[in-house]
């Protein structure tokens, strides 16, 4: 009985040990929006929403992040700044290892991480306490929105 209760143990540890699929929030539907207020431990903020469909969270460490929806429910852009990094692995779901790609690229002077590609584009800055990032998925934009509106 013991041993059957260890191994049970075990096989749970083993198991939440295994890499997870991303809760993706770009390129997924308003219904990981709260996903990702639960994960992150956010707070939403209202936001007057003009033209632009958008949540904001506001994290426990002061960083803000916006996500952006189309009219089918599709985040198509997210940003956020603040004194911390959020958790881009959360945001940025199956894209994140685009974003790892193009923090491997070389850089000068500043921590600059960009990615200008068909699929995605990320716009990454920052120094301790002052992080300021962009991704948006180009084909997902609503029309009459522009990179210049995903601020």
């Amino acid at each position: 009985m013991r041993a059957t209760l260890y191994g049970l143990t075990l096989a749970c540890l083993l198991v939440q040990g295994l890499p997870q699929p991303a809760r993706a929030a770009l390129g997924g539907s308003t219904a990981t929006v709260d996903t990702d207020r639960v994960v992150m431990k956010g707070l939403t903020r209202p936001v007057p929403t003009g033209t632009l469909q958008k949540q904001e969270l506001q994290l426990p460490s002061g960083t803000v992040v916006t996500e952006y929806t189309n009219s089918t429910g599709a985040i198509y852009a997210v940003t956020w700044h603040g004194p911390t990094l959020p958790n881009l692995h959360q945001l940025l779901g199956t894209y994140f290892t685009s974003y790892q790609t193009a923090a491997k690229s070389p850089v000068i002077r500043h921590r600059v991480v960009r990615m200008n590609t068909a699929d995605i584009v990320i716009e990454s800055t920052g120094k301790m306490r002052a992080f300021v990032g962009r991704a948006w998925i180009p084909n997902l934009l609503p029309s009459g929105v522009t990179a210049a509106d995903i601020q």
